[in-house]
């Protein structure tokens, strides 16, 4: 199967083109704005670099959040647009799960932090056993006395920067996976996946809007 993986819900845009467990193709591009531009451009990049048309895929994969809000609206936008025109299935997949995905075999705890851009992070904490909690809002203050009654607890997420000091010492901690690695994952997460589901933006909190006055 052919993959094409588009994540652009974090700080830069990345693009994967996988086939049958193999990257085709993986790019990266840090930004804090204008993947709009930037996004098309990368994904004709990476096709070429793979020998591929856009007719050749099997199916798009794109992170449906939580993230940036205007560069996830963007993936979203072109993925479900891609997939239009080429006439191909578009799946979408939460960051949090792609992440367990990453560091499954651990086989620990682990405590998913994504930057909000804001005071409180996007968090989601999954048991050894595959149990995850409900993704929330946390403060790195309350991160910090949550991992104080945790044991060897596997932390990781674009967010790890930020918890600084506020990081348990008794936690196993690994820091933050580059948006490229994250783009291949979701790609091998969809490849696996056997049904296809409509890709729904995943907000932990609504969208920063500024009337004029």
């Amino acid at each position: 199967m052919i993959v094409l993986s588009i994540d652009s819900a974090g700080r830069g845009c990345s693009i994967c083109i996988w086939r049958d467990g193999e990257i085709l193709s993986l790019l990266e591009e840090k930004m804090e704005r204008g993947q709009d531009a930037r996004l098309i451009p990368m994904v004709q990049s990476a096709l070429k670099e793979a020998y591929l048309d856009f007719d050749q895929l099997d199916r798009i994969a794109v992170t449906r959040g939580p993230g940036s809000f205007t560069g996830l609206r963007i993936g979203l936008a072109a993925a479900r647009g891609i997939g239009f025109a080429a006439e191909k299935p578009v799946l979408g997949i939460d960051r949090f799960s792609i992440h367990f995905m990453q560091q499954a075999a651990q086989k620990k705890d682990i405590l998913v932090v994504l930057d909000s851009r804001r005071a409180e992070l996007y968090t989601c904490f999954m048991l050894a056993l595959g149990e995850a909690q409900e993704p929330r809002l946390m403060t790195p203050e309350e991160i910090k006395i949550f991992l104080a009654s945790s044991q060897n607890v596997c932390v990781c997420g674009d967010a790890f920067d930020l918890l600084g000091e506020h990081l348990n010492l008794s936690c196993f901690a690994l820091s933050q996976e580059s948006e490229a690695v994250t783009a291949a994952a979701l790609a091998a997460m969809a490849d696996e996946k056997d049904e296809v589901f409509h890709p729904r933006p995943l907000y932990l909190r609504p969208p920063d809007v500024t009337f004029p006055k």
